[in-house]
C-alpha cells in the first residue's frame, strides 16, 4: 500500500483537530507521537498567529500613520473589536 499525503482545511476550533486525531489513532493510520507532535505544531501555530486586527494596527503604525501612538491605536482597535456588533 503506497502513501499519500492529505490535507485538510478544519474549522479553527482544537476539538475538531482532537477529534480527527483520536479518529485516525483508532483506525491505526498515524502513531501516538504523531498525533502529539501534530497537535504541539498546532498549539505553536496557533499562539503565534495574530489577528487581523492587530496585524492592521501594526501596518498603520509602521506605515506611520499613528504618529508614535501606536499603542493607544491597537488599544482602541481592540476596544472596537470586542464591541462590534451587527
Amino acid at each position: 500500500m503506497g502513501q499519500r499525503k492529505l490535507t485538510i482545511n478544519l474549522p479553527g476550533a482544537p476539538e475538531m483537530l482532537h477529534d480527527l486525531l483520536v479518529f485516525l489513532l483508532q483506525r491505526g493510520i498515524i502513531s501516538e507521537k504523531e498525533a502529539h507532535t501534530i497537535e504541539q505544531e498546532e498549539a505553536a501555530e496557533a499562539s503565534t498567529k495574530k489577528s487581523r486586527w492587530a496585524l492592521a494596527a501594526e501596518r498603520l503604525d509602521s506605515e506611520g500613520f499613528l504618529d508614535g501612538e501606536g499603542e493607544k491605536e491597537k488599544k482602541l482597535i481592540r476596544d472596537f473589536r470586542e464591541s462590534f456588533t451587527l
